[in-house]
């Protein structure tokens, strides 16, 4: 039998990932009644993270945070999080066309210092077509890119296309679209030339947002949040059904039915429309929620007794079109003189690596990380897939992306409230969309939305 709760809150948030519990946070501290439900066992969503029996910890989800993102470094700094620079000294090592460089540069939408080795022809044709890349985003309006349907019309592939005529060239911007995602990560094919832009315009690697990371992970803030908040959230609990009426509304899961005058659903698009909701969303929105899938990504935490790599004066930083990895980065904390790499397996690699046995999955990794480290990326201390596509209430990673024409058709809905419900996350955010930082600067939008209305 169903629990009936007799409580009237003033906002009932759906989805304890970051985006839901900074809106709850909020509005408690505005003195209002407030419930969160969350359909996993555990809080968090795509923020989650564990310690190894070494001490050190691994981030399963995001882990990164650059200088701009001023609203997700606040709350770092407001729960006395200690930051540290993360680790880059030495060589970077690119494995392209079965040829392997070491160089001292680095490029990821930008570039800084010695080119990584390739041909010139090659390295030139790259350069010129980013800054035919960073033209075309430089005429996009500030805000969510509604109006320009013929960039949506079009694959970030036919754009590729069009301005590189060299396989490294070609190569590096469809791995900008994978390992670096522009909310995806997306194969180019997949995803809105539209999109792409509007994602490096919200999110741009020039402003480096993978610069520092946290001591101790930043799976350890949905704790520190939900100290704050204190009994109110609901593990383990579904949401299935949201009823509207002219005052108030009625949240049902698989254990109880509670009522509200106000919800945030803070999920991505795709698990929102799961819900049932009376009278239904208008068709703008269901055809929206059917058409914006989440990127396709499973993230890799391979930890050593020490971070061998630099021994050789490398930086544990190495991309290239290997046969499983396209990016790894070193996330050591110093603090415990462990060695961490994290990396990643996205796109139609993931596709074929996916299916293998554990021991081959496992091989294809460690025989990857070799080509840029050596043999002793072979024997890690510890090794751990985190299979997101495989997630039940996420479904892939980073975040979501558009397909072409479903911004300039639909996108107004992403965020637009229906009667007593509004939305929180991520994907809709207008400055680091896909970050932590978006869903701390939605979850606060949100809750002063819900602070005005009641």
């Amino acid at each position: 039998m169903l629990e009936m709760n007799t409580i009237v809150y003033d906002c009932i948030v759906i989805g304890a990932g970051l985006a839901g519990l900074i809106t709850a946070r909020d509005l408690k501290r505005a003195g209002l009644e407030v419930l969160v439900l969350e359909a996993r066992d555990r809080i968090g969503g795509r923020m989650v993270g564990e310690y190894l029996p070494s001490g050190q910890w691994i981030d399963k989800g995001g882990q990164w945070v650059g200088p701009t993102q001023d609203r997700f470094l606040a709350l770092v700094d407001e729960y006395g999080i200690r930051r540290f620079t993360s680790p880059s000294e030495g060589k970077k090592v690119l494995f392209f066309g079965g040829k392997r460089y070491e160089f001292d540069g680095f490029f990821q939408g930008f570039h800084e210092g010695e080119a990584p080795g390739v041909r010139g022809e090659e390295w030139n044709d790259a350069l010129e077509a980013w800054q035919r890349f960073e033209a075309l985003c430089s005429t996009l309006p500030p805000g969510p890119p509604y109006a320009n349907r013929d960039l949506d019309n079009r694959t970030f592939a036919q754009w590729i296309e069009e301005n590189t005529v060299t396989a490294f060239a070609r190569w590096y911007f469809a791995y900008m679209c994978r390992a670096v995602g522009y909310l995806g990560p997306a194969e180019p094919h997949e995803v809105s030339l539209l999109h792409v832009l509007r994602g490096h315009k919200s999110a741009s690697q020039a402003e480096h947002p993978e610069a520092q990371l946290l001591h101790g992970g930043a799976g350890q803030i949905p704790g520190k949040i939900a100290a704050e908040l204190g009994g109110i959230i609901r593990v383990g609990e579904p949401v299935v059904r949201v009823s509207q009426e002219s005052e108030s509304l009625t949240v049902q899961t698989l254990k109880g039915s509670y009522q509200g005058k106000f919800a945030v659903v803070a999920m991505t698009p795709h698990l929102a429309g799961k819900i049932i909701y009376e009278p239904p969303m208008p068709p703008h929105r269901q055809q929206l929620t059917q058409r914006v899938p989440m990127g396709c990504c499973a993230k890799i935490l391979v930890s050593y007794d020490r971070p061998f790599w630099r021994e050789k004066g490398f930086a544990g930083i190495g991309l290239g079109n290997c046969q499983t990895l396209e990016l790894c980065a070193d996330s050591s904390d110093p603090e415990t003189g462990v060695g961490v790499i994290a990396t990643f397996v996205v796109g139609d690699r993931y596709q074929g690596w996916r299916p293998l046995p554990d021991d081959a999955r496992r091989l294809a990794v460690l025989s990857d990380l070799s080509l840029f480290f050596g043999e002793s990326a072979l024997s890690p201390s510890t090794y751990h897939e985190v299979d997101w596509p495989a997630e039940e209430w996420t479904g892939g990673g980073y975040a979501a992306f558009m397909p072409p024409g479903v911004w300039t058709r639909y996108g107004t809905s992403l965020n637009a409230p229906v009667g007593r419900i509004h939305w929180a996350g991520t994907e809709m955010a207008d400055r680091w969309a896909g970050f932590f930082d978006g869903a701390v600067r939605t979850g606060e939008a949100v809750a002063e939305k819900i602070k005005n209305l009641l």
